[in-house]
Formats: structure tokens, sequence, C-alpha cells
């Protein structure tokens, strides 16, 4: 991609007594778009005619969707310190884009949301089957992996959106936060293991972490979990929306008792949840597992009302996008195949690098 948004918050415990106590803010909103919208995640998807246009009411290239397995669900969580307020945004879609973030803004701030534009982050769960069509990245919908941009879907999650930051804005009380970084092994494998001679299935990012937030007598409001994890269960030939494995832990979490649960991606590369961790879906074998997983070490946590934080947000250039198109990855080099491709383009470098420039 051309550029990122790298947003860092972070948490210090303190023993020092603050005037105004912990707030803290949860909702959860229903955000499911109207059937038909693409799903985004696979150019698999694409229709039959592409790149020629095959328009819908939805969609330009890609396969319509046929319904919903389970909602879309928009979640935010304001932590104010009193110093300091936060705006986490978590979103059931294959990423977030930064003008359904300032779109979102915008339609909160004229209704009276507070916390500022740059201290606001919003996270898409990364499910590759959830809605497309709701970002102008042209590059992802020109593969076709998203769709293009419709303004209607676009703008009706982004009233959601907004609508669910007002909704925690409104649900602020005192409360207590912690936060903890823990192990999880045995649920994901690289996808890249079986392909290349350098890596391996246990080639993954274990680090689960975990924050925990409270309401002043200790009941949980909300549980974040930041995992490294790609929503790759379901694959192109499923066009019902849904979270995918995220999703489904999300679901197992809110019957534990972790209040809302919300789920931030890590650096999830080839990193893809296991087939044992995918078999039952859409109840999903590991969903419970990987719960578990959360909830104990959600139990871990100190939880504190005296907490300092930290915001801080910088845009980072990528350069020239890299398309590096070759005829070795369409066919898989490292395997070979019918035709010799990896000898092919050994002797000829058949590279096609697709560029544009970005900041």
């Amino acid at each position: 991609m051309a550029r990122a948004v790298a947003s860092l918050i972070t948490f210090l415990t303190t023993t020092v007594s603050i005037a105004v106590a912990l707030r803290v803010g949860v909702s959860k909103v229903n955000a499911t778009l109207p059937t038909g919208v693409p799903l985004a995640g696979y150019s698999a998807r694409k229709t039959h005619r592409w790149p020629l246009l095959d328009e819908t009411e939805y969609t330009t290239w890609m396969l319509p969707s046929t319904g919903h397995l389970e909602p879309t669900w928009v979640k935010v969580l304001i932590i104010d310190t009193g110093e300091v307020q936060s705006c986490f945004i978590t979103i059931d879609a294959i990423g977030s884009d930064g003008t359904l973030a300032q779109l979102a803004y915008n339609m909160a701030a004229a209704k009276g949301f507070k916390v500022p534009f740059e201290n606001v982050a919003m996270f898409g769960s990364h499910s590759h089957s959830g809605p497309g069509a709701i970002t102008p990245e042209m590059l992802w919908a020109l593969a076709p992996a998203t769709d293009l941009l419709i303004p209607e879907l676009q703008n009706m999650m982004a009233t959601s959106v907004a609508n669910a930051m007002l909704e925690a804005q409104e649900n602020m009380q005192e409360g207590s936060v912690g936060m903890g970084i823990f192990q999880l092994t045995g649920v994901t494998r690289n996808r890249r293991a079986d392909v290349s001679p350098y890596l391996h299935e246990d080639d993954i990012d274990p680090n689960l972490g975990v924050i925990g937030v409270n309401d002043a007598n200790g009941k949980p409001l909300a549980t974040v979990w930041n995992y490294a994890i790609h929503g790759t269960c379901w694959g192109p030939s499923q066009l019902l929306s849904n979270g995918d494995i995220m999703g489904g832990v999300n679901g197992v979490l809110e019957t534990m008792n972790s209040g809302v649960a919300m789920f931030i991606n890590g650096d999830a590369g080839d990193i893809a949840p296991t087939d044992d961790t995918c078999s039952g879906m859409p109840q999903y074998s590991g969903a419970p597992v990987i719960a578990k997983a959360v909830m104990s070490a959600r139990s871990d946590l100190k939880m504190s009302q005296n907490v300092s934080m930290k915001v801080a947000s910088q845009v980072v250039s990528f350069g020239e996008t890299n398309g590096n198109l070759t005829l070795a990855r369409v066919e898989n080099c490292t395997k070979g195949g019918p035709i010799d491709i990896c000898s092919l383009c050994r002797v000829v470098s058949c590279a096609l690098c697709v560029g544009r420039e970005g900041s």
C-alpha cells in the first residue's frame, strides 16, 4: 500500500493520585450493510467479465453478497484520563481507511463528539468476508479485492461509526483499565510454509495483547485483544458477510463476561488460522480456545484507575507501491507446475512492477 498511519497509545500505571477519576465509555452498533454489497478480501470473487464492468446496485466487477451470516459490528472504546482522551474503533472489515475515519469523525463531531481526531484510531479486523466498496483506495479496487467505492455504502458505514462514537461518549463512566502482553500458539500457522524453503508453519507472531476495561464496581465493560491472524477461514466461494474467526472469538468472549469484545489485528503478514482453528465454522473449533486464552490473560491484568496515557500518530510514507506481479508468483514458483515457470523466470526475469507514488 502507498501509505499507512501508525498510531501508538501507551498506558502507564502510576501510584500518583489524579484529580479527575478515570472515565471510560463503550458501545456496540450493528453496521450491517445491505445484501448485495461486495465482500472484500479475495480477487477470486470477481465476476467472469472482469476487467469489463459487470455492475449491480452495489458492485462494479465483484460478485454481490447473497446475505449475512452474522452482523457487521462497529465497536468503540473511549478512555479519558482527565488529561488525555483516546478513542478506539473496530470494524468487522478487511481494513480501515482514512477517508472513512474522517467522514465518520466529521459526522460525530457535528453532533458534539469531543475526542480530538488525532487521538482516534480505527481498526479493521481483516475479515476477508466483510463489506467492500467503502474505500477509494484504487489499488485494492482494481485488484479486485475491495471493488470500486460506492459513496452510498461508505456513507452508511460512516453513519454507523459516528453513531457508535456518540453512544460510547454518552456511556462514559468511572472505571479502571489494565493491559498486558501474553503468548498464544497453536491456533495460527505461516501460510507460506508449504511453498517457501525458508519458512516453517510455526513462524508466527505469538504475542497476544489484552486490554481490560471495568466499571467502578469491577464489572467488565470491554475486552480488547490484539493478535496477528488473517480472517481467512471462509474462502472466496462464501458470499455471506461475516467477521470470520475473529468475529467468532468475539462472540464467544461476550458469553464469558468479557463485556464488549473488540479485536485489533497485529502484523498478520502471512499468518493464517490453522485448519483446526477453522474447523466446524461458523462455530469455529478454535474460537473457544482463543477466547479462553484471552480471558485467562484478562484475569491476570492489574486494573487501575490511576492511569496516564500518551498518544502519538504519524503518517509513514512507503514510497512507490511495488505490485511485484510475476509469472513465478502467479504460478507459485517455489513449487513449479505443469509449465516450468521457475526456470523460465530465472532466465528471463519475468517481472512486471506496477507502481504509483504515495505518502
